[in-house]
């Protein structure tokens, strides 16, 4: 198969003018034109129209990166984002964060991400692009960050932690528990919040949370598991359970299996945040989450609009869920 190379040569012109005259770059003269078409002819040359479009076309695809994770949740609140960019003719290509940090170093995987319509970036503190700062400036970006409050702020995103802790343990103390254990994961933004929520809570409801059933796990599924061991083995366990992710709840109900503590009948648990694993868990996992359709739509006309070069400005407060499932009994009489 003939080259650009060999085109340019034939016609005694650069690869450069070969190529403007095929991508219609740049003008080149009708002389030139001619000479070009006919060692193109002469030759068969067939272009490469991939490589042409990752040279010179957009494409309506915008990028969501998500980190690996314990759970389902960010590979939901991606499904969901892609969704909602269809009605706006939009493509969503799912990458993980290692693979944007590839992208962003160079060569055709630069090209390719360069010649997209945006990117929308997921994560945490412990799984965050190398170069998100380089992305925002090359393509219309949506950064959250859920270890960054700030972060949601300043795209227009208010969740309401305090809220959502107070929800829980309103919850909990509606079916009579009064002895409440708390799972927080690393304490950062979030997890400060959702912390100070629960303990004011705890404190106008009239609950007990003794502070060694107040625990730390890291994003790790074993070390949440391990954290709440070391809990459920002490002399007095709490009657329930709110921990401040799915995964720290999975970490538990793991913790309870091996222990032989049943839930809901000897504990009950009940999860910050949603995620479609929280059905087969065993048992199914109560959740109270914010929403995680508001915050995709929000996303998506953030992105829509920067895309379209406006001035975005849009607010969204995220609205509080229960989903009720099994993991969540009330208290019986004997253990009050």
């Amino acid at each position: 198969m003939a080259t650009i190379r060999e085109v340019a040569t034939l016609a005694a012109v650069s690869i450069a003018t070969v190529s403007h005259y095929l991508n219609k770059t740049k003008p080149v003269t009708e002389e030139t034109g001619r000479r070009v078409q006919a060692a193109i002819n002469q030759l068969n040359y067939q272009r490469d129209d991939m490589a042409a479009w990752l040279k010179t076309a957009g494409a309506p695809v915008v990028f969501i990166v998500y980190p690996h994770a314990d759970t389902s949740f960010f590979e939901d609140v991606a499904e969901e984002i892609e969704a909602c960019l269809v009605p706006h003719g939009l493509n969503a290509l799912r990458v993980r964060k290692s693979t944007i940090d590839r992208m962003l170093e160079g060569g055709a995987l630069r090209s390719f991400l360069t010649r997209s319509a945006g990117i929308i970036v997921l994560g945490h503190s412990n799984e965050w692009p190398n170069n998100a700062v380089e992305a925002t400036s090359i393509l219309p970006s949506v950064m959250l960050n859920w270890d960054d409050l700030n972060g949601f702020i300043e795209q227009g995103l208010h969740e309401h932690l305090d809220q959502g802790a107070a929800t829980a343990m309103a919850y909990l103390a509606e079916r009579g528990h009064r002895n409440i254990g708390l799972m927080t994961g690393p304490l950062l933004e979030r997890g400060r919040g959702l912390l100070n929520g629960a303990l004011a809570s705890a404190g106008s409801l009239g609950l007990n949370i003794a502070p060694q059933w107040i625990v730390q796990s890291s994003y790790d599924l074993r070390d949440s598991s391990n954290q709440a061991r070391k809990m459920l083995e002490s002399t007095e366990r709490p009657t329930a359970l709110f921990t401040f992710g799915t995964q720290f709840a999975f970490g538990a109900l793991q913790a309870c299996y091996d222990l032989g503590i049943r839930v809901p009948d000897d504990i009950s648990i009940i999860s910050y945040i949603e995620c479609r694993q929280a059905d087969f868990s065993a048992p199914p996992l109560t959740t109270v989450a914010p929403s995680i359709a508001q915050l995709a739509s929000h996303v998506v006309d953030r992105m829509v609009g920067l895309i379209s070069g406006n001035a975005v400005n849009i607010q969204t407060s995220l609205d509080i869920q229960i989903v009720e499932r099994s993991s969540v009994n009330p208290l019986k009489t004997s253990h009050q």
